[in-house]
C-alpha cells in the first residue's frame, strides 16, 4: 500500500500539500452540508462556496487530476449542491419581482451580506464580493453578443458597478417616489433594475451600445420591471428632462463629459438635481462650480452633488 502523504511530500509543491489539508478540513467542518442547505443560509452558503472556490482554486492541475480525486469530486460535489440552493432560492426572488415589482427576500439577504462586514460604509474599490453573486444570480443579465468597438477614446469600457455601492447609492439618496433615476451609461442595466426593483422608483439606462442596451431592456421586460427603461443613446444628445437624480460611474472622459456636465447644468437650472458618481469623474464634479457635495468625495465610493 503506497504512503498517501509520502506520495503528497513527493510529488506536490508545498503550497498543494497546504491546499489538500484545507480541503479536507472544510469538508470535516462542513460534513454532508445538509445544515447549510436550509434556505435562511444563503450567506453561509456564498462564503463557504468562496472558501471552496479560493481552495480549489490554489491547487495545481496536477494535483485536481491525479490527487485523491474522490476527496475533489466530493468537495465539487458539495459546491454543486450549494449552488443548487442558492438557484431555487434566486428563481423564488425573480417570482417576487415578476409579480409585484420588488423582491422582500431579496432585500433581505442583500441586507444581510452588507451588514456582514459590520461597517458603516461599504468598502471602498471596484471589487466585487458576495452581494454581486447574489444580483447576478436573480437578475440573471444576458451578456452582449458582441459589443462593439468604441466610438471614442474619450468612452471607457464597461465595468458593471458593484453591489454594495448600488445599495451606497440607495441608502444616500433617500429616493422619494416622484424620483427618476438616470444612469448614464448603463451598460447592462445592474444600476436601473437594482435600484428599481429595491425603491420602486422610476429609472432610465441611457447606453451608446445598442446590444448592451438591448440585453438590459431584455431583463427588465423578462422581470416585469415596467418602471424601466433602457435606450441605445449618446449621453450628450438624450433627453435629461425627466431625470432628477443622474448617475455615471466614469462612462466617459474629456470633451464628452464636458458636454453631458453642460448639459446637466441646463437642466439644473430648471429645477434641482442631484449627480452621484463613482470612479475618476468624481474629481471633475467636484470643479464644478454650480454643485455642492453632500459630504467629502471619494473616487472610491459613491459621492453625491446637489445643484445649487
Amino acid at each position: 500500500m503506497v504512503d498517501v502523504s509520502t506520495t503528497i511530500n513527493d510529488l506536490s509543491s508545498q503550497s498543494d500539500i497546504d491546499g489538500s489539508h484545507a480541503l479536507r478540513q472544510f469538508l470535516h467542518r462542513v460534513r454532508d452540508g445538509r445544515h447549510l442547505l436550509r434556505p435562511g443560509q444563503l450567506a453561509m452558503r456564498l462564503n463557504a462556496l468562496d472558501e471552496l472556490d479560493a481552495i480549489i482554486g490554489d491547487l495545481s492541475p496536477g494535483v485536481l487530476k491525479s490527487f485523491n480525486s474522490e476527496l475533489i469530486s466530493s468537495a465539487k460535489a458539495l459546491g454543486y449542491r450549494f449552488e443548487a440552493a442558492n438557484e431555487m432560492l434566486y428563481e423564488t426572488a425573480r417570482a417576487e419581482i415578476i409579480l409585484q415589482g420588488n423582491s422582500p427576500a431579496m432585500d433581505r439577504w442583500l441586507v444581510e451580506l452588507a451588514h456582514d462586514g459590520g461597517l458603516e460604509r461599504p468598502r471602498p474599490g471596484l471589487s466585487f464580493d458576495l452581494l454581486d453573486e447574489v444580483v447576478v444570480g436573480v437578475l440573471r443579465l444576458r451578456g452582449p453578443g458582441k459589443a462593439d468597438l468604441l466610438q471614442s477614446s474619450e468612452m471607457t469600457a464597461y465595468q458593471p458597478t458593484p453591489a454594495r455601492h448600488i445599495l451606497d447609492l440607495i441608502a444616500s439618496c433617500k429616493f422619494s417616489s416622484d424620483d427618476i433615476l438616470v444612469d448614464l451609461g448603463s451598460g447592462l442595466g445592474h444600476v436601473p433594475l437594482l435600484v428599481s426593483a429595491l425603491t420602486g422608483i422610476r429609472t432610465l439606462g441611457v447606453e451608446i451600445q445598442p446590444d448592451y442596451a438591448s440585453s438590459a431592456q431584455e431583463a427588465a421586460q423578462v422581470l416585469n420591471l415596467r418602471r424601466v427603461r433602457f435606450g441605445a443613446e449618446d449621453a450628450r444628445m438624450t433627453d435629461l428632462s425627466s431625470g432628477t437624480v443622474f448617475y455615471m460611474f466614469s462612462p466617459f472622459t474629456g470633451s464628452i463629459l464636458t458636454d453631458v456636465l453642460c448639459g446637466l447644468h441646463e437642466q439644473s437650472k430648471e429645477r434641482h438635481i442631484r449627480i452621484c458618481s463613482l470612479g475618476p469623474c468624481t474629481r471633475i464634479l467636484q470643479d464644478q462650480t454650480w454643485l455642492r457635495a453632500t459630504a467629502r468625495p471619494d473616487t472610491e465610493r459613491i459621492a453625491v452633488f446637489k445643484s445649487l
